[in-house]
Order: structure tokens, then sequence, then C-alpha cells
């Protein structure tokens, strides 16, 4: 299968292309605002690889939650591909790559994102016979309230204020030290598993999951 993965949600910009079982592009880069730049970066190493976009087989897109600049230029790529090209996408929450990366070094794992207002979005995930599952649907929430029910993970985040946060409320949490960032290679491994399943996402589900400010608030019952 060939594949073709971008990844939008944070200051990571970042596009993994798959060809004949082989990855032959795997582009990471810090650039605020970089999203901008993904469509030049992708017909570059289309065209460096010598590769026409019609030979991809899925267009992989990572949901969020995170920027909306970012997911919003990601998922208006992938929705022009798929229509360009008649074939299909496979939508993967972001948080998936984040902990993929880590599975070796735990079975249980968290993944939080700054949400602001004083508010986190997470998502924990299980690993049974080497393969990631994720637990729940991504969730916004405390901060404190998402800690007390999963202080046995391994958690993991790309923004180290809310790492150092963690830590001072809970400060023997097993937090991993370095910030890890979503990535398009993490999402193909999850992406594989639904192309062989044949486990597509309608254009019209292809939803990216924002960090909206207005949104971003919990309600107290009065």
């Amino acid at each position: 299968m060939n594949l073709l993965a971008v990844e939008a949600s944070s200051e990571n910009i970042s596009l993994c292309i798959k060809y004949r079982g082989k990855v032959i592009s795997d582009f990471n880069r810090k650039i605020q605002f970089g999203a901008s730049l993904l469509i030049q970066q992708i017909d570059w190493e289309l065209r460096k690889n010598r590769i026409k976009l019609k030979e991809i087989d899925a267009f992989v897109v990572g949901q969020g939650p995170g920027s909306f600049t970012g997911l919003r230029i990601s998922f208006s790529l992938i929705k022009a591909f798929m229509l360009a090209t008649q074939k299909p996408a496979i939508m993967v929450g972001s948080f998936f790559s984040c902990a993929e990366r880590l599975k070796k070094d735990s079975n249980k794992i968290a993944v939080i994102s700054d949400a602001r207002r004083n508010l986190i979005y997470a998502a924990s995930f299980k690993v049974k016979d080497g393969a990631l599952k994720k637990e729940a649907k991504e969730k916004l929430c405390l901060l404190e309230e998402f800690i007390s029910t999963k202080k046995d993970y391994l958690f993991v985040s790309y923004d180290r204020n809310l790492r150092d946060k963690s830590l001072v409320l809970e400060p023997k949490l097993n937090f991993y030290s370095k910030d890890i960032y979503p990535s398009a290679g993490h999402l193909l491994l999850q992406a594989e598993l639904c192309y062989n399943k044949g486990n597509f996402t309608p254009i019209e589900k292809l939803k990216p999951l924002y960090l909206h400010p207005k949104t971003c608030q919990i309600r107290k019952n009065k």
C-alpha cells in the first residue's frame, strides 16, 4: 500500500510517505504557522521521489486536538486530495502518535495537552499483545481530575509547563521527561490497520478536534 500522512495539530509540522511498503519520506519540523508550508513540502517530496499523487492509495490525517490553523489546513489538503484522486482517507487521533512512541516503556499511557482556562485535553491508552488501544475518546477535563484517576500511567505531553504543573500536583507521577510531539510517521501503524480492514473515513466525517477557547470550559451545576 502507498500512504501519505500529514499531522499539523501542534507546532511540529509533520509529513510521512510510505511507498511500496517502505517509508521514503519522514519530515518533521517545528515552525510557528508552518502548516501553510505543507502543500509545498508535499509537492517537493513527491517530486523528489518521482511519485504522482494518484499513486497514493489512501491519505492519513491527524485529527487533533490541537491548533485551529494547522488542523484547518491539513484537513483542507486531505479533502482536496481525496476529491482530486478519488482515493479514501483515514483519520487518526493525534494523541495516538504520541502514545505509540512510548508503548515499549509502559502498558498504560496517558497523553495530555493544554486547553487553556485551567483545562486539558486528555486520552489514555493501554498496550495489549503489542498493540496500542485507546480506552476512550479524547476528553476535556481538569488536570487534577484526570491525574487522580491515572496515577499508575506513564504521562506524556509536548507542553513543558503542563508537565511541571502536573508534577507539582502529584510529585510521584511518572511523567516522561521529554516533549513528545504528534508525528505523521507514528500515525501510520494505526492507519495501516484501518486500511487492511477497509475502515476509511468518509469525507463528510472528516472533522478535526479543535482547541476552541470558547468551548474550553466546564459549566458547574447551580
